[in-house]
């Protein structure tokens, strides 16, 4: 799953797709409301879905997991064990996140988080971006092995001009 063109921008609910960047800005595509527009950096602060990870305990220490791989145990889960309700009480919000992720650090991911992760995937489930990252990187892989493929250059030697010959011809006289 590819969420490197997803973003979350305040303000705005659910999760969009970026269509274009510029200077100033980005265009994204907003899934709910089927239209796009433009969103100024300066006035908000977007934040890539690709860049957001959940703090772990792991057998090294402390680390981080990313969220695609978070929405992905989540969806692997979905048929057991649905997600709770967003506005649900704080236990029963841990001991969901618990089931998806055991290993999460409980002092440094907040209840809030989990909510809008939660809220996120249902999001992300409800308006078939999970199928569309799926397609984009299925669509990538499709592509690399192209590109990959060693290309052997012969040595191209450009002709002279018939101008250029006999102009030649003429100093050599």
């Amino acid at each position: 799953m590819n969420l490197d063109k997803y973003l979350v921008v305040p303000g705005a609910p659910g999760v969009h797709k970026l269509i274009n960047s510029r200077a100033n800005g980005v265009i994204i595509e907003d899934k709910k409301e089927g239209r796009t527009r433009f969103v100024p950096v300066r006035q908000q602060q977007i934040t890539p879905l690709a860049t957001v990870a959940v703090y772990t305990f792991t057998d090294e220490g402390e680390g981080t997991v990313p969220l695609v791989d978070v929405f992905q145990k989540m969806l692997d889960l979905h048929e057991t064990t649905p997600p709770v309700d967003p506005k649900a009480a704080s236990a029963d919000l841990r001991a969901y996140f618990s089931a998806v992720l055991p290993d999460h650090d409980r002092d440094r991911v907040h209840i809030g988080d989990i909510q809008k992760c939660i809220k996120w995937y249902n999001y992300m489930r409800e308006f078939g971006v999970f199928e569309d990252a799926k397609r984009e990187a299925e669509k990538l892989a499709a592509e690399a092995p192209a590109e990959e493929t060693p290309v052997v250059a012969e040595e191209v030697v450009p002709a002279e001009k018939p101008a250029k010959k006999a102009a030649k011809a003429k100093k050599q006289d």
